[in-house]
């Protein structure tokens, strides 16, 4: 499977724009700042979660802390990825009951990461609400499960895919949409006694062209008059 990017639906400057409106949206949803925690979800959600926090200092002057969690071990495909899967980090530090958790996360898609992320953080305790805040929402949803902060939301096919690109991590920064695209393979032609590679046939065709005969050679051809 090859994935081919298509166009750019977001670039750095808009990056940026949209995390300082995602921000401000918060503040103004949650009047106490005190209450909140920023929790991203591994892996480019938690450097989304940070931007967001710096963000909120900036027009609130109170630092937001911020958390990360892995829902690898909470999947419901887990079984279907890998026998040994990789665990990432999980950190929340504090109690987080009767705190507001703001879930962090790129992209929203089917919603199946969402819902591992709530189990886990039911673990860690018992906050007063949870609300999510993504940076692109794609559709195409399995779980019933919407986002309380939207960055943009992209419209998409099935064969398509988002992807968000962060400084931080890969050292670019976009949004881009891309297809996914099958790759053609190759196959061998069938021969009486085995499988003849085409370019052998080729190859063999060739050499009789050279002899004066064709591929089926007549009787006597290529003998001495």
């Amino acid at each position: 499977m090859k994935i081919q990017r298509k166009s750019i639906v977001m670039d750095a400057v808009q990056i940026h724009r949209t995390i300082m409106r995602i921000a401000h949206e918060i503040v103004e949803r949650n009047k106490d700042v005190e209450d909140l925690i920023l929790v991203g979800i591994q892996k480019r959600g938690v450097p989304l979660a940070e931007r967001l926090s710096r963000a909120i200092g900036e027009f609130e002057g109170i630092r937001v802390p911020v958390g990360a969690i892995d829902i690898t071990l909470y999947r419901d495909d887990l079984q279907m990825i890998s026998q040994v899967p990789i665990v990432g980090e999980t950190a929340i530090k504090g109690d987080i009951t009767g705190r507001i958790i703001i879930l962090v996360d790129d992209v929203l898609f089917t919603g199946r990461t969402v819902r591992a992320a709530l189990d886990e953080l039911i673990d860690f305790g018992r906050p007063s609400a949870i609300q999510l805040a993504v940076l692109v929402d794609r559709g195409h949803r399995e779980f019933p499960i919407r986002a309380d902060f939207v960055g943009k939301n992209v419209p998409t096919a099935p064969t398509e895919t988002v992807e968000v690109l962060l400084s931080e991590i890969d050292g670019e920064e976009s949004v881009v949409l891309g297809e996914v695209m099958e790759e053609v393979v190759q196959e061998p032609i069938e021969k009486k006694g085995g499988i003849m590679p085409v370019a052998k046939t080729k190859t063999k065709k060739k050499a009789a062209k050279r002899t004066g005969c064709g591929v089926k050679a007549k009787k006597g051809c290529g003998k001495r008059k």
